[in-house]
Parts: structure tokens; C-alpha cells; sequence
């Protein structure tokens, strides 16, 4: 996973080399994700579901496309006391139906968390008119809590997303 982890890091100098290319195209995209934890979470005042608010920036070079978003979750999202917030950066394959891999942490009360998460996707893009698409997704979330053994918190989420994209 930590290469895994290298590779997305690097993947904002892969998308510069795709931008160079003359049928690269860029968007940028507004969006919401319905959250839900898939076990029942065993801690008082921590929402097991939700909805996300996120804006994505992509650059799409045919098959392969790389993905940056920003998803602000409410304030109660995993006991917070204040917003969260969530970069995320994705591989994803395919053209009107695509597959993909990410990661992301997440950043709350002045903190990044100690962990990045990782993101499987899988989505369908749709024409709407012109420069201007929707972008349906389903997400399956984890992470790797071996040192939180004791913890009752499953960190496992589904995420149900639709987006509307703008070709620039």
C-alpha cells in the first residue's frame, strides 16, 4: 500500500505529462456523497450515515484519468467538533464507465489524521448537453486500524455519489 500511496502522491506529475498531449481534456465538477458505515458503530454521538459535500478537479487523458476532490463533511461526522475535511486523490480507467483506486485522510480540528484511508470506485458518466456530464459513483472506503484493536468503530463505509462535471 505504501507504494500504492507513492504512486498517487506522484500522480499530479503524471497528469502534467498528459496535459501536454493534445486530446487531454480537464473538468472540474460539484457533488454530494451519501455516506453510511457498514457495521453499527458502538461509540454515543457519532453518526453512522450522512451526506459529504465535495468539488473535483480532473484530467482525463482517455483511459486513464487522474482525479483530485476536496470532501467536507458535517460537523458530528466521526465525533469532530468542527468540519472535516477530505483530499482525496484517484486513478481511475475507463471511459463512460470507469473503475478506480484512491486515497485520501482526513483533516479535522487543526489536525490530519494519522492514517490515509484508500477508496475503491466504481462509476458511470453520462452526457448530459454540451460540456456538462453527471457523474453517478459508488465508493467502498477502508482503512487499516491494526493498533486500534480495542476500538468498536468499523471504518468501513459505502458512499453513493453523483456529481455534475464541466469540461473546461
Amino acid at each position: 500500500m505504501r507504494r500504492f500511496s507513492l504512486f498517487l502522491a506522484l500522480a499530479p506529475l503524471l497528469a502534467l505529462s498528459f496535459s501536454l498531449r493534445a486530446e487531454t481534456t480537464h473538468s472540474i465538477g460539484l457533488g454530494a456523497h451519501y455516506w453510511r458505515v457498514i457495521d453499527d458503530i458502538d461509540v454515543d454521538n457519532v453518526e453512522e450515515s450522512g451526506l459529504a459535500y465535495l468539488g473535483a478537479y480532473r484530467i482525463d487523458g482517455g483511459l486513464i484519468a487522474f482525479q483530485g476532490e476536496l470532501e467536507v463533511f458535517p460537523e458530528d461526522f466521526g465525533g469532530a467538533t468542527e468540519r472535516v475535511y477530505s483530499p482525496q486523490a484517484l486513478v481511475l480507467v475507463g471511459g463512460g464507465i470507469y473503475a478506480g483506486l484512491g486515497v485520501g485522510v482526513l483533516y479535522s480540528d487543526g489536525e490530519f489524521a494519522d492514517k490515509p484511508y484508500y477508496l475503491v470506485r466504481a462509476g458511470i458518466e453520462l452526457a448530459a448537453f454540451g460540456p456538462v456530464s453527471l457523474d453517478i459513483n459508488a465508493n467502498y472506503l477502508f482503512n487499516d486500524f491494526d493498533s486500534f484493536d480495542t476500538s468498536d468503530i468499523d471504518t468501513d463505509t459505502v458512499t453513493l455519489g453523483a456529481m455534475v462535471r464541466v469540461e473546461l
